[in-house]
């Protein structure tokens, strides 16, 4: 069924180049999102086909500078050691873990482009029997000028260094946008499924610096989990017009050479606008121990089991959760050009949001003898059967938005986007969010420099699954309060010819926040305020041939029982770029990534959350990389070698340099990689 999938995929990938074939010579790509409720667009950079530091894009990287993993480099829950980029997309807290490999519609990228293009992508580790495979495919074009269409493909495998930390993600999108002059669609639909193993942490972590390889060191748990997100997403909007005409130049042919000429044409500018955003998605996630009692040998004949308790299944365990939610949202806009003196845009919206919590028989107080709310499932490798009896019991909740939003798009120095909304009904009443920002040009000599702050207020209810949870190990029943959440921050940045320097700082403050506490792996709502400070600062230095990029983040937390963070997170690159023949442009460097010891959090294989524990320290260890980039220009191919975490060859040895992402859990051992990707225009 997949590769028919991928045959109509490709199909469709060439019906749309050949019917893309009058399109402008020149390539022209525009990428925009979708992420307010106010239907107002949002333009993103295009960044596919960069050539530095190309060896560094991927999702790990891309979703924060620091993270805690289980160790597996392309699949992993995964946590941000950075406050500021933790991810909370989805609304399902089993399943932030596995954020950054979901795309949501609101991060769906669209795109228009005067020729078609497309990107095969190949990247690959090579250790014997543990190989890691990175593959990606993107195609986009244009059908006409206002229609575009496209697809984008992962597919993601690493068999992992250590014992059961083998991660495996599909991830894929369709989309389609429609630009007219008084009619436009944004549709897409997007899937990820994901399978990632957990061993619970080595059992000696002196096993690092001894004989043993990293497959043969003894771990404390065989266990799987299982993860499936999908979505879809519709909008659809109306414009009120006005017609503007303005001057062009165009090039005509007149005996046989081309000749500029100007030109009167006709703009449609949209003064009011009518929209409707349908979206739906479905976060669903597995569980699954062959042997629900795994114990592990703490000295002599003595042994622990990783779990204190078992509820309902000695034999094996395999629990679900699985969140539904349906929005539908309705908006109506008055653009920027609707009022000539006040030059800002106003928005308003109504959303009805609907969610379907899976949930067990105990939650209705019954007995706990008919938890059988799951069938069976084939666990003949790492596929996950995901069905679901007709008779388990559903939680159903519905909350009713409104909203609105000031913003300004147009102009050359100012714009800004202030949004929020106020639940009036349902689970989520007066639960808020209000969120701004606004970002500056400023003329400075011969140079600009870039001024932006950002700032948000809200009050968060917490998740169904946060109040009462029933599963084989860990059960908890709670009455969480709201939680708040109050930060600003500014970002200033001035581009130079040779240094750039870019100083971001941020303040947020947290009122009775929700943590996991590590003792029984259960949440806890901290009563009390506690404030996290953040400093981030980069500065880069170009010459003719040799760069420094350097950047520092400094944290600070008011209360680290709650908030464990480290206090400084370091990442330097020093790399000669030039270009070779007038054809080939090459990076060639070295790269460090470093942070602070400290207590952090460490993962909860049954649940998925990271949890907060006061024992185990871990940091004070660089990372080193060496590699080589390689752009050919006349046939736009990237490609790539690496050595990865070089200082282990010379300091696996040493007992006071430990790896660890978090307590038990080493990183990947050195590693040699290589990709490549190719860009077509046509």
């Amino acid at each position: 069924m997949r590769k028919r999938a991928e045959i109509v995929l490709v199909l469709l990938a060439a019906a749309v180049s050949v019917a893309a074939k009058q399109s402008l010579p020149r390539t022209v790509i525009r990428t925009w999102q979708m992420p307010s409720l106010s239907a107002v667009a949002d333009t993103i950079a295009f960044s596919d086909t960069a050539m530095l530091n190309y060896h560094d894009v991927d999702v790990q990287q891309r979703y924060s500078l620091s993270s805690a993993t289980n160790g597996n480099v392309l699949v992993s829950p995964i946590e941000s050691r950075i406050v500021q980029d933790r991810l909370r997309t989805i609304d399902d807290p089993f399943a932030w873990s596995f954020a950054p490999y979901v795309t949501t519609p609101q991060q769906q990228r669209y795109f228009n482009s005067t020729t078609p293009f497309s990107t095969v992508a190949y990247k690959k580790g090579f250790v014997v029997g543990h190989e890691e495979n990175d593959i990606n495919f993107l195609f986009t074009g244009n059908i006409g000028k206002p229609l575009n269409l496209g697809v984008e493909m992962d597919y993601l495998n690493s068999a992992g260094h250590y014992t059961n930390t083998a991660g495996k993600l599909y991830r894929g999108s369709l989309w389609g946008s429609y630009n007219g002059n008084h009619y436009t669609m944004h549709a897409a639909f997007g899937w990820s499924k994901l399978s990632s193993f957990d061993n619970g942490g080595l059992l000696d972590t002196t096993d690092m610096h001894g004989p043993l390889k990293a497959a043969d060191m003894p771990v404390r748990l065989n266990a799987m989990t299982g993860y499936r997100y999908l979505s879809g997403y519709l909008h659809n909007q109306y414009a009120i017009t006005m017609e503007r005409d303005y001057h062009d130049t165009i090039e005509v042919v007149e005996d046989g050479k081309r000749v500029k000429k100007d030109t009167i044409k006709t703009a449609y500018v949209p003064l009011m606008t009518f929209s409707h955003i349908f979206e739906v998605n479905n976060s669903n996630r597995r569980y699954i121990e062959q042997k629900a009692d795994q114990r592990y040998p703490v000295g002599g004949n003595t042994y622990k089991s990783f779990y204190d308790t078992i509820y309902y299944d000695n034999k094996e365990t395999s629990d679900t959760t699985d969140v539904l939610t349906i929005r539908n949202t309705i908006a109506v806009t008055f653009c920027e050009e609707f009022n000539s003196k006040l030059k800002f845009g106003i928005s308003a919206f109504v959303m009805n949001e609907c969610q379907r919590f899976l949930r067990d028989s105990a939650q209705y107080n019954t007995t706990l003898l008919n938890y059988q709310w799951l069938d069976r499932i084939d666990k003949g490798g790492s596929e996950i059967m995901q069905t679901v009896r007709d008779t388990t019991p559903l939680h159903w909740i519905n909350n009713t938005f409104v909203g609105g939003a000031i913003h300004k798009k147009s102009g050359k120095y100012i714009h800004y986007n202030v949004e929020g909304k106020v639940c009036l009904l349902g689970y989520k009443i007066w639960e808020y969010d209000v969120n701004g920002k606004i970002t500056g040009l400023i003329p400075a000599g011969n140079n600009t420099l870039y001024v932006s702050a950002r700032a948000y207020a809200k009050s968060e209810t917490p998740s169904p699954y946060l109040q009462c949870y029933r599963s084989n190990h860990i059960r908890w029943d709670n009455a969480f309060g709201f939680t708040h959440r109050f930060m600003g921050g500014a970002t200033v940045d001035y581009p130079t010819k040779w240094v750039r320097p870019r100083l971001d700082f941020s303040f947020e403050n947290q009122t009775d926040p929700i943590y996991v506490s590590a003792k029984d792996w259960k949440p806890v709502q901290y009563k009390g305020y506690v404030q996290i400070y953040t400093a981030d600062l980069g500065v880069d230095v170009t010459t003719p041939w040799i760069n420094l990029e350097t950047r520092a983040v400094y944290q600070y937390t008011s209360n680290d029982s709650v908030m464990p963070v480290p206090m400084f997170i370091l990442q330097g690159r020093l790399y000669y770029h030039g270009t070779w023949f007038k054809a080939l442009d090459a990076q060639i460097g070295a790269d460090v990534r470093y942070f602070m010891k400290y207590k952090a959090p460490v993962l909860c294989p049954a649940t998925g959350m990271f949890a907060n524990q006061k024992e185990v320290e871990v940091g004070n260890y660089p990372w080193m990389n060496v590699y080589a980039n390689f752009y050919v220009r006349s046939i736009h191919l990237r490609f790539f070698v690496q050595y990865q975490h070089l200082n282990h060859l010379f300091m696996k040895k040493n007992s006071d340099y430990k790896y660890l992402t978090m307590p038990g859990y080493p990183t990947n051992q050195d590693t040699f990689r290589a990709g490549l990707a190719w860009h077509f225009y046509n």
